[in-house]
């Protein structure tokens, strides 16, 4: 088991202090990334650090760790400026980005943001916003016309440095995303699923990728919930092992003032004992 940490970048965690000492403390203690929540706003709080702009941030602080979002919302933006922000960060950080992918949830968010449809048509909208990024990031000048994005002679350059793009990690339980998960995914990352829940669906998805004939192994990812009990936070991980997880990446959302000492506690008191 390897293990990532996944930082609350809003409320009163909004601390350009804090985040830089929470993310050093990860890399020196050997987390494989660290992932923020791609929001502009949430129903408990206004008040966030934009994900990209704060992954471009840490890009410079830190130099190993990799770094990404849990997940980012594909119909929220652009896809063409999305493809040319995440590019820009996996070069600042010399290849180290990991682009979750979702297809968005919070309605108020992207009625005061973007725009909102209906499940299937956000669905639809990832799948073809996806379509369009990894033309940008693999080819020269890209002509695209869809049924809801189009793109006229634009070029995405510098490229991303990862070959042959940015790993994408899906954070979702639905069915037809889990299916693009398997078709265009390279990881798993879902919400609050349970460990005997995350063993069924990793089985469906490694099944829909033998029909996709996918070459190449998929990573899988569970978020949990951040703990101080050092026995149960144990059993949690080995039964996700059993079921496949090759990641345990708690959201650390302790208390602001333990944020960074929790990062190294976690990594003395449970990491350890897994390496």
């Amino acid at each position: 088991m390897k293990f990532g940490i996944i930082l609350p970048n809003y409320g009163e965690y909004c601390d350009v202090k804090l985040f830089s000492e929470a993310a050093l403390a990860a890399e020196e203690e050997g987390f494989d990334h660290v992932l923020v929540w791609d929001h502009y706003a949430l129903p408990w709080s206004k008040r966030t650090f934009e994900a990209w702009s704060l992954l471009a941030f840490l890009a410079g602080r830190t130099s190993r760790i990799r770094l990404g979002t849990c997940v980012t919302p594909i119909p929220f933006r652009s896809p063409a400026h999305l493809a040319k922000i995440v590019a820009t960060v996996d070069v600042l950080s010399a290849g180290r980005v990991i682009l979750g992918v979702g297809a968005g949830w919070n309605r108020s968010e992207f009625r005061g943001f973007s725009s909102w449809d209906d499940g299937a048509t956000r669905v639809a909208k990832t799948r073809e916003g996806l379509d369009l990024v990894l033309k940008l990031w693999s080819e020269g000048k890209v002509d695209f016309e869809g049924r809801f994005y189009s793109a006229k002679g634009a070029v995405v350059e510098p490229k991303p440095v990862q070959k042959p793009h940015p790993p994408l990690w899906f954070g979702t339980r639905g069915e037809h995303m889990m299916r693009m998960l398997a078709e265009y995914g390279d990881g798993w990352i879902p919400i609050k699923v349970s460990a005997r829940d995350y063993g069924r669906r990793r089985e469906r998805i490694e099944e829909w990728a033998r029909r996709y004939n996918r070459r190449g192994r998929l990573e899988y990812v569970c978020d949990a919930n951040a703990s101080t009990d050092v026995n149960k936070i144990t059993r949690e991980i080995e039964r996700y092992g059993k079921a496949g997880c090759d990641y345990y990446s708690p959201a650390f959302e302790y208390p602001r003032g333990e944020l960074v000492k929790r990062v190294r506690w976690f990594a003395k008191n449970i990491a350890s004992s897994f390496s």
